[in-house]
């Protein structure tokens, strides 16, 4: 609060004043004749602190053990409402729960099914067949699909 009223009384002066000056709530300030006089905003631009310069480091970096990796962290206040309360959480839970007995069922198939490589459309030899057909810079011509319904 001082470093405002500072940067307050160095604004005032230097816009003209060295009379002493009452300042209300608007913004506004009133010198010892009692004209009003509207004060110029002043900004104020600092460097933030990334880090706590006071906070403890410790030199010795330990790795994850078993434990560390497999623990899982109670959710905060904060958490539980993000995810919806806790009442929404059970219901997560509970479907998350029943989603694993269903994947243990006697032939469950995984939805997500690896890609596999088709194989080329023509062999060899059908592909020379149609280019010594076709030419090399001609099109084949366009025909119609079998079961397409014609225009009207």
């Amino acid at each position: 609060m001082t470093a405002a009223r500072m940067l307050l009384a160095t604004a005032i002066a230097a816009s003209g004043g060295g009379a002493a000056v009452a300042q209300d709530d608007a913004g506004t300030s009133r010198d010892a004749t009692g004209t009003m006089r509207e004060l110029a905003p002043v900004r104020v631009i600092g460097q933030r602190i990334r880090e706590d310069p006071f906070a403890f480091r410790n030199p010795v970096r330990v790795e994850d053990t078993v434990f560390s990796r497999d623990w899982d962290e109670p959710p905060g206040l904060e958490e539980i409402g993000l995810r919806g309360g806790l009442v929404q959480m059970g219901i997560n839970r509970g479907l998350e729960l029943a989603a694993g007995g269903i994947r243990r069922l006697p032939g469950w198939q995984d939805q997500i099914v690896g890609a596999q490589a088709r194989p080329p459309p023509l062999d060899e030899a059908q592909r020379d067949r149609a280019v010594r057909l076709h030419g090399e810079g001609e099109s084949p011509p366009v025909t119609e699909p079998s079961g397409a319904i014609p225009p009207r």
